[in-house]
């Protein structure tokens, strides 16, 4: 599944929500953040990111007489990356990891990670 990429906004946005442990709101999002975003920028981009289905709606509240929603992430983060990473560069990372890995135990690590993979197929 190849996934779009994702906007520095977005990526900041989703980076908030990803590292939250419950659902937040647009707002909650502005006060985590550490860039000068305003209210409507980040209300722009959750628009976005809820048609590119990175996001859902968790639930609409109340907070005084006012309604928001509340957004959690649809995908991990690691779900995320692991969308840009085909055969050839999975390759090319684990060729790479074993050519300049000088620790013994992280190459047996692997080598037994490979051992358990062909067993299962």
């Amino acid at each position: 599944m190849l996934l779009d990429k994702l906007t520095k906004k977005e990526i900041l946005i989703m980076s908030i929500l990803w590292d939250s442990e419950s659902p937040l709101s647009a707002s909650e999002i502005k006060e985590l953040s550490n860039e000068d975003l305003s209210i409507y920028t980040i209300q722009q981009v959750l628009q976005r990111l809820l048609k590119k289905d990175f996001i859902k709606v968790a639930q609409i509240i109340q907070k005084n007489k006012t309604f928001m929603r509340i957004y959690s992430p649809v995908l991990t983060q690691t779900d995320y990356i692991k969308s840009f990473i085909n055969k050839k560069t999975s390759y090319e990372l684990a060729s790479s990891f074993i050519e300049t890995s000088n620790d013994i135990q992280e190459l047996d690590s692997l080598e037994e990670l490979i051992k358990i993979k062909k067993k299962e197929l």
